[in-house]
């Protein structure tokens, strides 16, 4: 049974327009890079073609340099339009040019319905030819439930991603697939996957495979491969996070251990807490907030707020709205029941509470 991951950064089952038309470009791309020496033969052959048809005929019969390339095409296809020639360099050419086009054309054909076999089962053939055609795309190493989720952050960010997963079996990889994403499976440790993932013009990578030692090793292939990538490196040891960070010049390295505990130890504490992170040694949160009729907050723009307590409104739904504002202007007025998503200090959540209190402090002072 195929498992899927549903989180809310994942994207539709089906992908956007845009998402299909870059692939398709793509693969346009790849296949001319592929097809370019050939098309160049067959193109020099029907040129060369014409020019002699227009050059050698008989002078009762004369033929200008296109309807040479007509007859030429024809040639190929061992469709003659004119009768046998009696000139040398016609004859020859009336044995060569459909040898040559029938060579070129079979070979032509089978190769590409092979590709085109690839496309539709998305191969690694085809992964690695829409890779080759890439630039400043992110590479990620994993697709487990880490990786799926990320991937699902790069594409809302609308960023070019190839992805390498050492398991064919993995029950995530009919996902990725449906979102025309070039995939390539085997080991991230093998130089040739690397490769094949155009590692060398790639903007980042991202490691986070369950092994450690792995995600290190893929990291430093990586920089040897492309010296100004961006390595983001999945850990479980902290420590070992930031003496790899130091040590090997790794631009991030993050302990998943480290960056869940004060998710859990917040949700803990308060369960208007959605999400939270470390930053600079502080913990960080993000709290859901209904003004309440009353309290310091309401009736009151997000800048006189922010003059009493240090916080970003993230999200803004007025009372009765049918949609949510994201980052809304500081002249914001909040009205009674109006709901936030804000950003702040842990420590600053009992002060935001008070001014979301009924009857808060200022009004209590004026009662006395």
């Amino acid at each position: 049974m195929n498992e899927r991951v549903d989180v809310d950064v994942w994207v539709d089952a089906k992908p956007a327009l845009r998402v299909r038309a870059r692939a398709n470009w793509l693969y346009v791309r790849a296949v001319f890079h592929r097809f370019r020496l050939r098309f160049l033969i067959l193109l020099v052959v029907l040129a060369g073609g014409g020019a002699l048809f227009s050059a050698l005929s008989p002078p009762d019969q004369e033929v200008t340099f296109f309807r040479g390339l007509y007859y030429t095409w024809c040639l190929i296809f061992f469709e003659p339009q004119v009768e046998f020639p009696d000139n040398l360099v016609l004859d020859v050419m009336f044995f060569v040019v459909p040898l040559m086009g029938l060579m070129i054309l079979v070979e032509t054909f089978l190769e590409l319905s092979i590709m085109l076999r690839d496309r539709r089962h998305n191969e690694r053939e085809w992964s690695r030819m829409i890779a080759s055609e890439m630039s400043k795309h992110v590479v990620l190493v994993g697709c487990g439930r880490l990786g799926l989720r990320t991937l699902g952050h790069l594409l809302k960010m609308r960023m070019p991603v190839v992805v390498i997963e050492s398991d064919e079996k993995n029950a995530f990889l009919e996902q990725v697939r449906g979102q025309r994403i070039p995939i390539l499976v085997g080991n991230g440790r093998d130089d040739r996957m690397l490769i094949d993932a155009n590692v060398a013009k790639a903007k980042s990578i991202i490691c986070c495979t369950n092994d450690d030692l792995a995600n290190l090793e893929i990291a430093l292939d990586a920089r040897r491969l492309n010296a100004g990538i961006r390595v983001v490196l999945r850990l479980f040891d902290q420590n070992l996070a930031n003496k790899i960070r130091d040590g090997f010049n790794i631009h991030v390295a993050f302990s998943t251990a480290a960056m869940a505990a004060p998710s859990f130890a917040a949700a803990a504490t308060d369960p208007s807490i959605k999400t939270s992170f470390m930053v600079d040694g502080q913990l960080v949160v993000v709290s859901r907030v209904q003004v309440q009729a009353g309290a310091e907050l309401a009736n009151r723009s997000i800048t006189e707020i922010s003059g009493d307590l240090p916080m970003h409104v993230v999200a803004h739904h007025p009372a009765g709205a049918a949609e949510t504002r994201t980052f809304p202007p500081p002249d914001t007025v909040l009205r009674p029941k109006d709901q936030l998503l804000v950003q702040l200090r842990f420590e600053d959540l009992a002060r935001l509470r008070e001014l979301n209190a009924v009857g808060g402090r200022k009004h209590e002072a004026a009662a006395t």
